[in-house]
């Protein structure tokens, strides 16, 4: 059994000498790109074509507006996707916003609806966390594998705990201003 609550601690110990939200959300997406997911799954028959490999990415898309969100702290993301712009109603991220509730794809193969939003791979396993605050939606994060049935229960559970950390930040370090302030700098380039 995997115990990711172990690593916690010392994530957390890293997290207390940010001064940045966005900083706050590069750690945890760091953290969970690298941690999550029973990786031995993706070597199981069926789970990896034969031109995939046993890869991992994970990001926080931000609400903006109602209808924006912006990408930040990725992992494995291509470096044009840093900072983009989503609307809110795209795929399984705006099932998320809709509902305001945690999400695992285990095979998004089997799901029709499944949007592509990396460029670096197809995720064929996925989760989402909400980030909310005081019944705010304020954004989520999305971790993700190119192997199928790789993303479990203990996994979304992991990340719910640490997108509750996120949220906490978010007040902590008025993420609101900070996420405004990349925005305005993103829009004038």
């Amino acid at each position: 059994m995997r115990d990711y609550f172990k690593d916690i601690p010392k994530l957390v110990t890293e997290l207390e000498e940010q001064k940045s939200f966005e900083n706050v959300i590069k750690l945890i997406t760091k953290f969970s790109s690298e941690k999550l997911g029973n990786r031995s799954r993706a070597l199981e028959s069926g789970n990896l074509k034969s031109d995939e490999k046993n890869q991992f990415a994970c990001g926080s898309f931000i609400l903006i507006d109602d209808n924006k969100q912006i990408l930040i702290g990725p992992q494995n993301y291509a470096p044009e996707q840093h900072y983009m712009i989503l609307d809110t109603n795209v795929g399984h991220p705006g099932w998320v916003i809709k509902n305001k509730k945690r999400l695992i794809l285990p095979n998004t193969d089997t799901h029709k609806s499944f949007v592509k939003i990396l460029k670096t791979f197809r995720a064929g396993s996925a989760i989402y966390a909400p980030i909310i605050t005081s019944d705010k939606f304020i954004g989520q994060i999305i971790c993700a594998s190119q192997a199928r049935n790789v993303m479990e229960e203990i996994d979304l559970s992991t990340l719910c705990v640490l997108s509750n950390l996120a949220s906490l930040y978010w007040v902590k370090l008025n993420g609101l201003f900070e996420i405004n302030k990349i925005f305005e700098n993103q829009s004038t380039k």
